[in-house]
C-alpha cells in the first residue's frame, strides 16, 4: 500500500518526461523514425538517468544508495518493462528500477 500511495503522490510532483507513458518510449524506439522521436528517446533516457542520480541525494560516495547504470542498461530495462506495460508511467518504471538497484547495491556492500 505504501508504494502505491507514494506513486500517487509522485503524480503531482513529477514533471517532464516522467509523466509520459511507456508507449512514448516504445514509439520513440521504433525504426525507422523521424528526428522528433530520436529527441523523445533522448529526453526519456535523460529523465530516467537524472531520477536515478537524484536517489543519491547528496552525491557523496559514502552516502550513495545505488550505482547509476549506463544508458545501454537503462534502455534495456525501459524496453523490457515498457513492452510488458505500455500504459505504465515513466516515473513508476524509474521508481521500481531505482528500488531494484538499491537492493543490489546494499547486497554488494555487505
Amino acid at each position: 500500500m505504501l508504494a502505491v500511495t507514494g506513486l500517487v503522490r509522485a503524480e503531482t510532483a513529477v514533471g517532464g518526461m516522467g509523466v509520459a507513458t511507456c508507449d512514448v518510449w516504445l514509439n520513440a524506439r521504433k525504426t525507422p523514425r523521424p528526428d522528433n522521436e530520436v529527441v523523445k528517446e533522448a529526453m526519456v533516457l535523460s529523465w530516467v538517468q537524472g531520477y536515478l542520480s537524484s536517489r543519491n541525494s547528496d552525491g557523496s560516495e559514502d552516502k550513495m544508495v545505488l550505482d547509476v547504470p549506463d544508458h545501454k542498461l537503462i534502455n534495456r530495462v525501459l524496453d523490457t518493462v515498457c513492452a510488458r506495460n505500455p500504459e505504465a508511467k515513466i516515473h513508476a518504471v524509474a521508481f521500481d528500477f531505482a528500488n531494484s538497484l538499491m537492493q543490489l547495491y546494499q547486497t554488494k556492500k555487505r
